[in-house]
């Protein structure tokens, strides 16, 4: 095919803008070293530099080197040409960086305002600031660009050019090859082998021409499309799913945001503004972020994307929800047990019937209010028991106190703290002298047992010791003192002792004062009946029980805010002993009250995480902070990250993406989810727009579906698939207009009686995919179970022997294999990659062993293929198949 001369002269300048681009960079980085170089020097000279500002300008330093770099690997991504209203202009894109350029090229970052353009189609018009002007810009005509450095110098492959009023077409392999003319050997018969193997190519093709998968990886897609560009870049404070069928970009599109909202040069002031106020400053933005995603395979191949837009991002920053659930309920939020401290215990043993599993937040918002319930009916109660005991001290607080419960409910519980406030300097001094006449009365009692016997703090230490060992941690004694707060510093194993010691003559006091008796199980039961003849006189006990019971009442009042999160384990307890609720939401009861499942802990965090921004919005909380009994509110918001973002976020449950929705920094709330209801793979995941909806009340969300990844054909048989599952059609895939790629039909296979047959059928097809396409392409093999992942591997590297194949297991999902090795998967872990081809071994064992969930196993299992799709089944194909069966061929020979 002829070129045209407009293309050459294009293609010229593209090439000779890309060389400018990369030699400017160079002489940048060089220069930028040696400024660095200097600032090191300076910096060391004198030891009493601000190491903050050090640091900040190093950083700085550092980015503008990286920006260098990148500018020198992939020196622009596109070309626009555009009508400002003046003139022709034309602007190179460059992938995340820029730099001046000399003469009449101009290079912005993808990232700017300006690099909005070139996801523009031809025509569109846009309206930008330019010298503090708007301007209404009208694009032209567009080309992206794959850079790449031969031996000639720079060029570009599968160039995507779009005219003004004329089809698009693909430039391929060579934008230098339109022009540049070589020397022609003769005698080389290279073009005459092409043109008898009918396979001679031609510069460029009408339409965007497919790009086959040669790797393992997520698709890199610098530049997006309009819709996706005008998502990503939304405010900073926004929060948005994103829902789409697969291969739409959805998960780009977070990595493009996230990397845009890092650079602060990008943002509006008011944004600056609420980064440079929040916890970790404008220093610290460019590494408080969290991206959730399900599976830790997905994890592996994201870090490679976010690497390719200059994001460093490292595991602490990319996360599964297991594990990330695990750290805030064992190190943040005390929920879990540690080797210092009580709590619960994660166990995979399920408790929530199936009602409450497909109602989470109905199970959260039950025990919201009875938590809430528990905190009003436990203050009343203290009320109640303070005007009882009646003491001359206690009559002014009481008082007080009676006003203020007049107001007290569930829903101003708030309002009520905030009260209270005014009476926090009394009811300290109050506690304060209470405790130190028990003190002293305690005090002396151990004085006398201490001078009756030397040995009495060891023997003591030992049956605290005996204690520990024969109960278990979980053990909780709900009549405990409750006085934590108020303890002096316990450094010694006689301190601890003496503390023990107090709990339990206080402990057995109330009980006396109370006619009651102590728990069964607790250490202070067991000191007691350690102690037994050496105890107080029942009158000194009953006088020790009335202080301690003062004591603990007024405790509900000192700071009582504290207790809203700290006591949600405790009403969480309760809660599952509750008769009504255990009916209505449990199955069973766990072996130990200690046990908790996942779905269990994730309420609690959400809990924790949303008492705590409550508490953390009033004024009068955020003036305490630096006080000792606010450790867990300033954990909490140390924990807040400016950005939350969450890929395949309908595999979450509502609770889970609540949780991580109440993770960000609360002045900030930047929220960015994507998802597909139709690929939700897990029974507990986001079923509906109503629980979206439940998760925050700013949360909006946008459809995209556009498909990018797969050919006409997969995408009319992933959509015909819908169909039949009866899936929500609304998120099905269109391709993009100037699309070419045609695509096979998908192959079945039925009846194979065993695995032989079936590797035998695999290694035909695998060898007409290489036919097909020339080379070996990423593939990926699907099967039902971990334990089948190895053998099938073995059985199938050992068949593709002779075509030097070989077959890996990625056993748990792991990332394994090189090059274009065959990769064999449990099915479960292959969400959000993408293959040129993907086969799905033994779909009929699946559609029995889970057929809740086959249809939606199928169809991610369908979508993750580009071109190629093939079915094996050992008996007849399942009835969702066989609906299908006019859809499939027996081969691709």
């Amino acid at each position: 095919m002829e070129t045209p001369e407009k293309i050459k002269i294009i293609a010229s300048e593209a090439v000779r803008v890309l060389e400018i681009v990369a030699q400017t960079a160079k002489k940048k980085l060089a220069e930028q070293s040696n400024k660095m170089n200097g600032h090191g020097q300076l910096a060391s000279i004198n030891s009493f530099n601000d190491t903050h500002a050090v640091d900040n300008m190093s950083e700085i330093a550092q980015s503008i080197q990286q920006g260098y770099i990148s500018l020198q690997d992939e020196p622009a991504i596109a070309r626009v040409t555009f009508d400002d209203g003046e003139q022709t202009k034309t602007l190179y894109i460059a992938r995340k960086s820029s730099i001046p350029l000399e003469g009449d090229a101009s290079l912005a970052s993808y990232g700017s305002p300006l690099g909005h353009l070139a996801s523009l189609q031809v025509g569109d018009e846009y309206t930008a600031n330019i010298g503090g002007q708007s301007r209404v810009l009208e694009v032209l005509e567009t080309l992206t660009l794959k850079p790449r450095k031969g031996e000639h110098g720079w060029d570009s492959s599968f160039s995507v050019y779009t005219p003004e009023d004329e089809e698009t077409i693909t430039i391929d392999p060579s934008l230098r090859k339109l022009f540049q003319q070589e020397e022609v050997d003769l005698s080389d018969e290279s073009f005459l082998d092409e043109l008898l193997s009918g396979e001679a190519s031609n510069d460029f093709e009408t339409g965007v021409k497919h790009q086959v998968r040669s790797a393992m990886s997520l698709r890199d897609q610098p530049i997006l499309d309009k819709f996706q560009s005008e998502i990503f870049r939304l405010p900073l404070d926004s929060q948005l799913i994103i829902l789409g069928p697969p291969g739409t970009g959805k998960t780009t599109t977070l990595i493009k945001r996230l990397g845009q909202k890092l650079n602060i040069e990008y943002l509006e002031p008011a944004e600056q503004q609420k980064i440079k106020n929040s916890h970790s400053g404008e220093s610290g933005h460019k590494t408080n972020w969290l991206m959730f995603t399900p599976t830790d395979l997905l994890k592996h191949y994201l870090k490679e994307a976010f690497a390719k837009e200059q994001v460093p991002a490292s595991s602490e920053q990319i996360k599964t929800w297991e594990n990330y659930s695990g750290y805030l309920g064992r190190n943040v939020l005390s929920i879990l047990q540690s080797s210092s401290r009580s709590g619960f215990i994660k166990k995979s043993t399920r408790h929530l019937n199936s009602y409450a599993n497909s109602n989470l937040p109905a199970v959260y918002d039950s025990f919201i209010d009875f938590h809430k319930l528990s905190m009003v009916n436990e203050l009343k109660a203290s009320i109640d028991q303070l005007i009882i005991l009646d003491g001359p001290s206690l009559k002014e607080i009481s008082k007080a106190l009676i006003s203020l419960k007049q107001s007290l409910q569930q829903s101003n519980l708030i309002s009520f703290y905030r009260s209270l406030e005014q009476y926090q300097d009394k009811i300290q001094n109050l506690i304060k002298e209470i405790k130190t006449d028990s003190e002293k009365q305690l005090r002396g009692t151990l004085t006398y047992q201490v001078n009756s016997n030397k040995n009495f703090i060891a023997e003591l230490i030992k049956v605290i010791n005996e204690w520990k060992k024969s109960k278990l941690p979980e053990v909780i004694d709900e009549e405990e003192d409750d006085d934590d707060e108020d303890e002096d510093q316990i450094a010694t194993p006689q301190q601890q002792a003496f503390s023990e010691y107090k709990k339990a003559i206080n402990a057995l006091g109330r009980a006396k004062y109370l006619k009651r008796s102590l728990p069964k199980n607790s250490l202070s039961t067991a000191i007691v009946k350690w102690l037994d003849e050496r105890l107080p006189e029942i009158e000194k006990l009953k006088g020790l029980g009335s202080l301690a019971i003062q004591m603990r009442e007024l405790r509900k009042f000192k700071n009582p805010e504290v207790k809203y999160v700290k006591n949600i384990a405790k009403s969480y307890r309760a809660f599952r002993k509750s008769e009504e609720q255990f009916k209505k939401w449990f199955e069973s009861s766990p072996a130990k009250p200690s046990h908790i499942e996942q779905s269990e802990l994730d309420l609690l965090i959400l809990a924790n995480l949303k008492m705590a921004r409550e508490l953390l919005k009033e004024r009068f909380i955020q003036q305490k902070l630096d006080q000792g009994g606010y450790v867990q509110l300033n954990l909490i918001n140390e924990t807040f990250k400016n950005q939350i973002l969450v890929d395949e976020a309908t595999d979450f449950s509502p609770i889970q993406l609540a949780s991580m929705e109440a993770l960000t920094t609360p002045s900030i709330g930047s929220f960015f989810a994507c998802g597909d209801f139709n690929q939700r793979i897990t029974t507990e995941g986001t079923k509906s727009a109503e629980q979206l909806s439940w998760i925050s009340s700013k949360l909006t969300t946008e459809s995209i579906n556009i498909v990018y990844r797969q050919s006409e054909l997969l995408n009319n048989f992933a959509k015909e698939l819908l169909t039949k599952m009866e899936g929500d059609i609304q998120y099905s895939g269109e391709l993009p207009k100037n699309s070419n790629h045609k695509g096979v039909m998908p192959v079945l296979l039925e009846n194979a009686g065993d695995n032989a047959q079936i590797v035998t059928w695999l290694k035909d097809r695998i060898s007409e995919v290489e036919q097909e396409v020339d080379v070996l392409p990423s593939i990926a093999i699907l099967v039902n179970h971990e334990d089948e992942v190895k053998p099938l591997a073995d059985a199938l590297s050992e068949e593709l022997e002779d075509l030097n194949i070989r077959a890996v297991a990625c056993s748990d999902g792991q990332s394994l294999g090189e090059g274009n090795d065959v990769r064999v998967f449990d099915v479960q872990h292959i969400k959000g990659l993408e293959f040129e081809a993907v086969f799905f071994v033994g779909a009929d064992t699946l559609a029995k062993n889970i057929p809740e969930l086959f249809d939606k196993y199928l169809y991610v299992g369908a979508t993750r293929a580009a071109t190629f799709f093939g079915v094996t089944c050992h008996s007849t194909a399942p009835k969702l198949i066989n609906n299908l069966r006019s859809s499939f061929q027996q081969s691709w020979a």
